[in-house]
């Protein structure tokens, strides 16, 4: 079981160099917090335009959607760009967030032939190329999603390859079942 609130009170710098903590956005209602592998991965660009898809879905859900990456709030400005997102991309300099949230990293893995194939796919089907590395290349993402308040955690994500992402479909379910919870005032 993952357990989200002990991130409540962390405090990440957003793309226009404003301090936000964790525990804003869930206030209001569920939140999904996407944990980026890094902000130049044609894998996490590929990820965001999936989500953009869904923006107003989302939004009627009275959810909210995070980014999380590794590097400074100029890298994660580039990459709001990038993928014209709406959501806020929220950077952290350190991987403590990632170790907290269990996100593996493999100094192996951006090496292996096995994510070849995958990189070639993204790039040839969606035409997303990587575009220089930020934060930590063996640093792996995840995602996960929360009730209101996060108070409970209804999806859990972390990738065990570079190429792998949480797949849209699961999160947004997951946004669904967590704003039909019940969640208890504290």
């Amino acid at each position: 079981m993952t357990r989200i609130d002990v991130i409540a009170n962390e405090r990440l710098i957003d793309d226009r160099q404003q301090l936000h903590e964790i525990q804003d956005y869930w206030a209001k209602g569920p939140l999904a917090l996407i944990f980026l592998r890094q902000f130049g991965s044609a894998f996490a660009v590929s990820q965001a335009r999936a989500f953009n898809r869904h923006y107003d879905e989302i939004r009627d859900l009275g959810a909210d959607l995070v980014f999380v990456g590794l590097g400074n709030s100029m890298e994660g400005y580039v990459f709001r760009e990038r993928t014209a997102t709406r959501y806020p991309v929220l950077t952290t300099h350190d991987r403590a967030l990632h170790r907290t949230m269990g996100l593996w990293r493999d100094a192996r893995e951006p090496l292996r032939p096995t994510n070849l194939v995958p990189l070639l796919r993204v790039m040839a089907t969606e035409r997303v190329y990587p575009y220089g590395r930020t934060g930590d290349n063996a640093q792996l993402g995840g995602a996960f999603v929360a009730t209101r308040g996060g108070q409970r955690v209804v999806y859990s994500h972390r990738a065990a390859r570079i190429h792998q992402t949480a797949p849209v479909d699961e999160v947004l379910r997951a946004l669904t079942e967590a704003s039909t919870v019940r969640v208890e005032s504290r």
